[in-house]
């Protein structure tokens, strides 16, 4: 009886084992038998899921914006000033995957930004936190949680791009910011009941 192999999973696994080799070696000095060997597959395995490594490391970058979206954009408006300044808070705890692939990330991608459609695509992330955030201040500023004189798009877009300044520096050099003054600082500026 044939061995069934849960596709999804093993492309997980090798990418789990893609971005271990890439951290430990760098990518350009990784091999696709170093990538292998971490997965404990055979090279010859490693290819039915990736065509090479440039594959592996696109798919890396798709699989860690992909979460990062998730993580920022969770299902469901705030309800209330709190629950946003919650979500904020919490896109901060950069999981240990997404920290240990950012210096790779760096390494692999610095030079893809040239490339406009490299930087369309992750534009197109921030893009897509930048409206669900919007959307959920202006609900807020319309129950009158959040300042009414502030525009809603253009608050989004900053706090998005703080956070993502903020993530970057917790993964690449531990500097984790204090969370509740951070929470203190942002529901200061943005209640409209200060």
């Amino acid at each position: 009886m044939p061995k069934i192999v849960d596709k999804d999973r093993m492309r997980g696994a090798i990418l789990d084992a893609a971005l271990a080799a890439f951290g430990e070696k760098g990518f350009h000095a990784a091999t696709i038998a170093d990538v292998a060997a971490a997965a404990g597959l055979g090279k010859g395995t490693l290819y039915l899921y990736f065509r090479n490594k440039d594959a592996l490391a696109e798919a890396l970058v798709a699989r860690h914006f992909e979460a990062m979206a998730e993580r920022l954009t969770p299902e469901g408006a705030p309800g209330d000033l709190d629950g946003f300044l919650d979500r904020i808070v919490a896109a901060l705890d950069v999981p240990e995957d997404a920290a240990r692939f950012l210096p790779v990330f760096f390494e692999v991608f610095g030079p893809s930004f040239a490339a406009r459609d490299f930087r369309a695509r992750v534009a197109a992330v921030f893009d897509g936190i930048a409206a669900r955030w919007a959307e959920g201040l202006a609900g807020l500023q319309a129950a009158g949680q959040v300042r009414a004189d502030l525009e809603a798009p253009v608050l989004a877009r900053m706090l998005v791009a703080q956070v993502d300044g903020l993530v970057l520096h917790a993964g690449l050099f531990g500097a984790v910011p204090d969370a509740a003054a951070m929470r203190a600082v942002l529901a200061a500026g943005l209640s409209a009941r200060s």
